[in-house]
């Protein structure tokens, strides 16, 4: 490549940076002042008797109601030989109560312009519900049956089943997914999350209606939920319904859930752990990574800049180094996820065979280079975390679910404004500080599947 090519290259890269970063601004002041004057308004939380917690949130005029019943537990809770259980029981809970069966379910919630759903994520446990404001009686008396009153019949059980075995198959398929299921393993081979949500093809198949009924009576206690609504529902229409369907609320006879991981061998990681696994694909993929903070840790929100600066979107270093530099990479990017037991912050890219070894170097010198961190930068890395954290919030349905969301992790759901506040007091000398107190080259895991 000449010259002129080279500079002609390094100047449309800068282009494209400058304009990414500028309305990626744009964005982040005008979802601040959205932030002020509509996000945060309007907040009420109570807990009853029983320990279940009700937030509400009102927005006047939308003629929507959004409803998140967030649950503690999780696939974490888990044992090895159910690895699955939790998920599949999230299938099977909309499909029959004591006084309906899924097609009366479906039947109803369609009059209403309602939407049902439930899932399961390795912390907490889900169940949503969405529908016109008009509505909203009518529908969440069938999602208070649906979480109250389920009867796993086993025919939907079987069904579902075979559902969950074919998805966990047609993962094979995908080099993404297998290569991060693999490194998973490797990671966080001490701590529960070392097993997929969905569990594994032969864990799944072994499981039995008994396992996940036994599964949803440890979970679903009063004390483990968290509700939260947000839409067109006052305050003293929406109380006066929960309060009908949750505040009395006892399960009877059931045990509360213990993890068997609950003491986790936390010994430092003294030399760097790397495997390579051979695969089907005609590409490879790479990842390396490092264990980092649990939510509840004050690094939080330096470590959710940290993960910006070196993967999130056009203007990362990853992006500019191996894809638009180099080209030696068909994706790379990094994430950085809330977890309540302990995380990691994770890099990734996908490439040629012939590529993975400076692919790796490169990806080494980047892990490396983290602290390296002007002030430019990390103020272009807090205007994009604060832009597209708030566009996520632009869906009543996505305010609901934050606010629950930060409950269930125990940081109260006004953590949802205080976080952006803390992402914007980080400098950075705590980058430096924070990043050489949890990161040293011993202390990565890498995973090269080719």
């Amino acid at each position: 490549m000449n010259k002129n090519r080279i500079q002609y290259t390094a100047h449309r890269i800068q282009r494209k940076n400058n304009l990414f970063w500028f309305l990626v601004f744009i964005v982040a002041i005008n979802y601040e002042l959205l932030t002020i004057n509509y996000l945060y308004c309007q907040i009420h939380k109570e807990q009853f008797e029983n320990g279940f917690v009700f937030i509400h949130q009102e927005k006047t005029g939308v003629g929507l109601a959004s409803v998140n019943l967030f649950i503690k537990g999780g696939a974490v809770n888990e044992k090895n030989e159910e690895a699955g259980v939790t998920s599949l029981m999230t299938q099977v809970l909309p499909r029959g109560t004591i006084n309906r069966n899924s097609e009366k379910i479906a039947e109803e919630a369609e009059s209403l312009g309602a939407t049902i759903s439930a899932s399961c994520a390795n912390d907490y446990i889900e169940v949503s519900l969405m529908v016109l404001s008009e509505n909203f009686d009518s529908a969440f008396e069938i999602f208070a049956d649906i979480v109250n009153n389920p009867t796993f019949p086993e025919e939907e059980f079987e069904k579902e089943k075979v559902k969950t075995i074919a998805g966990i198959k047609s993962k094979m398929d995908h080099i993404f997914e297998v290569a991060y299921d693999k490194f998973n393993e490797l990671i966080f081979k001490k701590y529960p999350y070392h097993i997929p949500v969905s569990g594994y093809e032969a864990t799944v198949s072994s499981l039995t209606v008994v396992q996940i009924s036994d599964i949803y009576r440890k979970n679903f206690r009063p004390e483990n939920m968290i509700l939260s609504i947000n839409g067109d529902i006052n305050y003293e229409r929406a109380k006066k319904i929960v309060e009908k369907y949750f505040k009395n609320v006892k399960i009877i006879g059931a045990e509360e859930v213990v993890s068997e991981n609950i003491s986790y061998n936390k010994k430092l990681q003294t030399k760097p752990i790397r495997e390579i696994h051979p695969s089907k694909f005609q590409q490879a993929y790479i990842f390396i990574g490092f264990l980092a903070p649990d939510i509840s840790k004050q690094e939080y929100a330096i470590f959710k800049l940290i993960n910006t600066i070196i993967g999130s979107g056009m203007g990362s270093r990853l992006f500019n180094a191996l894809r638009e530099e180099s080209g030696l990479v068909y994706e790379s990017s990094s994430f950085y996820p809330s977890r309540k037991i302990i995380s990691g912050l994770i890099m990734y890219a996908g490439t040629s065979k012939e590529n993975i070894d400076i692919v790796e170097k490169k990806l080494n010198e980047e892990m490396n280079k983290i602290s390296e961190v002007s002030d430019e930068e990390l103020k272009n890395a807090k205007e994009y975390l604060k832009g597209t954290y708030l566009i996520d919030h632009r869906t009543m349905q996505r305010q609901s679910w934050w606010n629950g969301f930060w409950e269930v992790m125990d940081k109260n759901y006004n953590y949802d404004k205080k976080y952006l506040e803390e992402v914007e007091q980080v400098t950075v000398s705590d980058i430096k500080e924070v990043f050489k107190k949890y990161y040293s080259p011993e202390k990565t895991t890498t995973l090269i599947l080719k």
